[in-house]
């Protein structure tokens, strides 16, 4: 509500044209850059929204030594999808070309059992379709922002596959829960 408020109240900058201003930053010498072509203004967005490693991070080493499963492997229930599709908000955006949440919400009842269907199998054969693993990137402005030629005035909007959203949501649900049966979250940790 709020948000929806400050975003009202914001003065259009853009005259509602869908595209990014040329952008600007300091460059390594100290002089202001700027990007005018979208090829630049994406490679300056991706470089601010997804960092590379830090130095110092590396891989395990190959002969690294793990302890034994602390649970054994359970496919997912109708319950588990169950509390997903219920948390789902129904009007938020998916990937273009796929169903929007309130289908799930809204007819969850016959949805479900065929969801726990495709979503077993796929556990059984092991198969992710390739198409699930898609996302669309649409970048939007930070509402309230003085300067919209900062790349930092602007934030990634990640949408994805709606079953595959479903499906992982389970997964992370089931997750959660055999590690807090089984304490692996440190007494005061929360959230």
């Amino acid at each position: 509500m709020w948000t929806a408020a400050k975003m009202v109240r914001s003065l259009g900058s853009d005259g509602g044209r869908a595209r990014v201003p040329d952008l600007k930053r300091k460059g390594e010498n100290g002089r202001e850059e700027m990007a005018t072509s979208n090829e630049e203004k994406s490679r300056w967005m991706v470089g601010e929204f997804y960092p590379g490693r830090s130095e110092g991070a590396t891989d395990p080493p190959d002969d690294t030594v793990y302890p034994e499963p602390m649970w054994e492997y359970q496919p997912l229930s109708e319950k588990q999808i169950q509390q997903v599709v219920n948390k789902l908000k129904p009007y938020k955006a998916t990937r273009s070309g796929t169903f929007p949440n309130c289908v799930y919400k809204f007819c969850a009842k016959l949805l479900v059992p065929r969801l726990y269907r495709i979503f077993r199998a796929l556990d059984v054969y092991r198969f992710e379709p390739p198409d699930w693993k898609r996302t669309e990137t649409i970048v939007v402005r930070k509402p309230g922002k003085p300067d919209y030629t900062k790349v930092g005035a602007h934030r990634p909007l990640i949408l994805s596959h709606s079953h595959a959203r479903i499906r992982n949501g389970a997964k992370n649900l089931q997750v959660a829960t055999n590690a807090e049966i089984y304490n692996m979250f440190p007494k005061n940790q929360f959230g």
